[in-house]
């Protein structure tokens, strides 16, 4: 039986039939002496199918995260399909190494396509964390923050680069980002308004507080949701703001509900307690699990339960499917 080479392998998923799971692996760990290797026969793949090939990738590393496939994602950058290009920035979502930063403001100053360009300040975000907390160098900070509001300043007639542009600018707000951070909650896009919440949380400036208040009992969903995780930004300085958390908790709508369960162990005092041991009876599942969760991560990702879940059911232990084709 011969072995697959990743020449034959590429060669093979032209035919987007032959695109399986199992055919996938040969990518996972690769190096950068590879690129010359990969990059002429990944191009001769119909776009269609290289688009199959990273959202397949992407799903493959959910299930398994000792799957790695972000080399083949960070070449991906490159592919002139605007889709395989974001998609391939997804698949980077865990990469937290500083040297994809000079890529993805490339991609965010330089891309064609605006969806491609919000996706890449979307993944910033982690990074402009990381400043917060002293992970990143001098050096790399300034030129990510530097960038990051040239974009902000030159995009405000591209609603979505400029909202995750300001998004991700939150955790290093300083005077002119809290001006833009209020003039979006004051505008009149509803989608500019969820992300002004985003940055405030992300800010943990306690002056939001009082608007995170008024957001948390917004007529719209959305707003909710995002004020209700807003609010576990802050820990316990958002402690006043339980009472509303645990009425969200109450919600139809699942997502508004995880959220405040999920910013109630955020903030992790004795009424926030109560209220999520309460939630792990609730019949509903998903309430239930949200705050089985929220009560371990209060406690330091300790299993309070001894290994017992509320109606838990075994998980599939079967991360990886190999789609039955077989070795090759």
């Amino acid at each position: 039986m011969t072995t697959p080479t990743l020449t034959s392998t590429l060669q093979l998923l032209r035919d987007p039939a032959n695109i399986t799971r199992g055919r996938l692996r040969i990518f996972t760990d690769l190096r950068d002496r590879d690129h010359t290797t990969f990059w002429p026969e990944w191009i001769t793949i119909p776009e269609a199918a290289r688009i199959r090939i990273i959202t397949l990738m992407n799903e493959i590393s959910e299930d398994n995260l000792e799957l790695d496939f972000r080399t083949v994602m960070r070449w991906s950058l490159d592919d002139n399909n605007a889709e395989v290009r974001r998609r391939a920035i997804d698949g980077l979502s865990e990469e937290e190494h500083p040297r994809i930063i000079p890529d993805l403001l490339d991609r965010l100053q330089h891309d064609s396509a605006d969806d491609v360009r919000s996706q890449a300040a979307i993944s910033l975000a982690r990074f402009t964390a990381m400043i917060a907390t002293d992970e990143l160098s001098d050096q790399t900070a300034t030129t990510l923050i530097t960038t990051l509001k040239q974009v902000l300043a030159t995009s405000r007639n591209h609603l979505d680069v400029y909202r995750r542009t300001l998004e991700a600018l939150g955790s290093v707000a300083d005077d002119t980002i809290t001006a833009s951070i209020a003039a979006a909650w004051q505008s009149d896009s509803l989608p500019l308004r969820e992300s002004a919440l985003v940055a405030m949380g992300r800010s943990a400036d306690t002056q939001w507080l009082p608007i995170i208040r008024i957001a948390l009992q917004h007529v719209n969903a959305a707003i909710r949701f995002e004020a209700a995780t807003a609010t576990g930004e802050y820990g316990d300085d958002a402690s006043t703001l339980v009472p509303l958390l645990t009425d969200l908790t109450r919600e139809d709508d699942i997502e508004v509900a995880t959220a405040a369960i999920w910013s109630l162990g955020q903030i992790g005092d004795e009424r926030s307690i109560k209220a999520l041991t309460q939630l792990t009876k609730s019949r509903d599942t998903a309430k239930r699990d949200a705050a089985v969760a929220a009560l371990e991560e209060h406690a330091g990702n300790d299993d309070i339960f001894g290994g017992w879940r509320p109606s838990s059911k075994s998980d599939d232990d079967s991360y990886f499917d190999f789609d039955g084709e077989g070795e090759e």
